[in-house]
């Protein structure tokens, strides 16, 4: 009979899971990995990720960076441990009811959102495809529970949870823009005043020109609910027609 091979987990996610093996020799631990993966994390919020390195967090717990090679080596496996420990769906999170499952998928919409605003670093990791990780692979499975009595196809479910996790993370990233955001001394359409004119960008011109449009385009919290509502309709109307 051949022998059959189980892929292998990135290093940073078999730690995530608790199935790296642990070296035998060595001295005895004075620490654990939730104390350095915390470390990391709160020095990503207060620092960005950049700041984040094996020596950086190792003089936050006050110990030699060997310290840390036994139980994460590299800042990548680091990162990984990071980003799902961050991404922890929260204690009061509702199990997701399939009967209001457009309800369900928005609420866990907005729960990603608010996680990406607490951690805004996440936005800078490196993407890795799909989750591989148990708290960000969580957050699908609550999207497959709240779809699980819809005529939705297996397919479409993956896609629905591909198309929101991915909108959250773009408008999380806009919500972080210090142009976007407001936070910048001068607004976005004073930051273009300069250099749009009306024979090459006559639609910008007058789309500034409304009185509608404030001095300072700053992400809201509508702007996040438009793209939202847009989705849940489109999915809604494909449920329908899958029925």
């Amino acid at each position: 009979m051949a022998e059959t091979h189980r892929a292998q987990l990135p290093r940073g996610a078999e730690l995530a899971w608790a199935t790296a093996r642990e070296p035998k020799r060595g001295p005895r631990p004075g620490l654990n990995l939730g104390q350095i993966v915390h470390a990391a994390i709160g020095l990503a919020d207060r620092s960005g990720l950049a700041a984040v390195s094996l020596a950086r967090v190792a003089a936050e717990l006050g110990c030699a960076t060997t310290s840390l090679y036994r139980y994460v080596r590299a800042k990548e496996d680091l990162v990984l441990l990071m980003r799902d420990t961050a991404a922890a769906p929260p204690p009061d999170l509702h199990r997701p009811d399939p009967d209001r499952w457009e309800q369900s998928l928005r609420r866990l919409a907005e729960q990603i959102f608010a996680r990406y605003r607490a951690h805004p670093w996440m936005l800078d990791t490196p993407p890795t495809g799909p989750p591989t990780t148990p708290n960000e692979l969580m957050w699908g499975e609550h999207m497959l529970r709240a779809m699980s009595r819809t005529t939705l196809s297996a397919p479409d479910r993956l896609r629905a949870i591909t198309l929101i996790t991915g909108y959250v993370r773009e408008q999380a990233r806009l919500a972080a823009d210090p142009v976007i955001a407001g936070e910048a001394e001068s607004g976005y359409v004073q930051l273009l005043s300069g250099v749009l004119t009306p024979d090459r960008y006559p639609m910008f011109c007058q789309l500034f020109a409304d009185e509608t449009i404030t001095s300072s385009i700053a992400y809201t919290d509508q702007d996040f609910q438009f793209g939202l509502d847009r989705i849940m309709t489109g999915l809604t109307d494909l449920a329908k027609r899958s029925a």
